[in-house]
C-alpha cells in the first residue's frame, strides 16, 4: 500500500483537503490563498510518495501547509517593505509623522520668508521657488549679476539664522 497509487492518494485528498483548508484559515490565510496552498501541499506529498508512509499522511500535510503558510506570510511581508520603498522613492507618503514634519517645516519656510527683505524675498522666490537663473533674474530686475549674488546670500543668511537649514 502506498501514497503513489492514485487510488490511495485521491482518498487521502478527500480525507484531508477540508482540514488542511481550514488549517490554513485558522492561521489567517484568506480562502483563496488557503485553497491554493492546501493544493500545493498534496503536489508536495505527491512528489515525496515514495518516501511518506500512509498513515503519516495528515502529518505530512500539516506540516507543509503551515510551513507554506509561514513562507506566504513571509513574502507578504517583503512585498509590504518593498511596496513601501516605492511608494516612497515615487514621492507618496506613507508616514503621518513625516508629513506633519513637512507641513512644520513648510510653516516655518514661509515666515521665515515673510520676514525677508522685499529684495532678498524677490530673488529668493525667482531663483528657488520658479527656478530661474541669475543672469535672468539680473535681467528682469535690470540689475547686475553680482546684485543678485548678494541678495541671494542675503537670503539664505536670514534662513539659516531662522535655522530653517545650516550650512554643510
Amino acid at each position: 500500500m502506498s501514497l503513489c497509487d492514485q487510488k490511495i492518494f485521491q482518498a487521502q485528498f478527500l480525507e484531508w483537503n477540508q482540514s488542511i483548508q481550514r488549517f490554513l484559515q485558522s492561521r489567517g490565510l484568506a480562502q483563496g490563498d488557503a485553497a491554493d496552498l492546501t493544493q500545493e501541499s498534496f503536489i508536495k506529498l505527491w512528489n515525496k510518495c515514495k518516501e511518506v508512509a500512509v498513515d503519516k499522511a495528515g502529518a505530512f500535510l500539516f506540516k507543509v501547509a503551515r510551513n507554506l503558510s509561514i513562507d506566504h506570510f513571509r513574502k507578504s511581508k517583503t512585498r509590504l517593505k518593498y511596496q513601501e520603498s516605492v511608494n516612497l522613492s515615487e514621492g507618496h507618503i506613507v508616514d503621518g509623522q513625516y508629513e506633519l514634519e513637512a507641513k512644520e517645516f513648510k510653516a516655518r519656510l514661509e515666515e521665515a520668508i515673510d520676514t525677508m527683505t522685499d529684495a532678498s524675498r524677490e530673488v529668493f522666490l525667482m531663483h528657488r521657488m520658479d527656478g530661474r537663473s541669475y543672469k535672468d533674474i539680473a535681467s528682469f530686475l535690470d540689475i547686475s549679476v553680482k546684485a543678485v549674488e548678494k541678495r541671494m546670500s542675503k537670503a539664505l543668511r536670514h534662513l539659516e539664522q531662522k535655522k530653517i537649514f545650516t550650512k554643510r
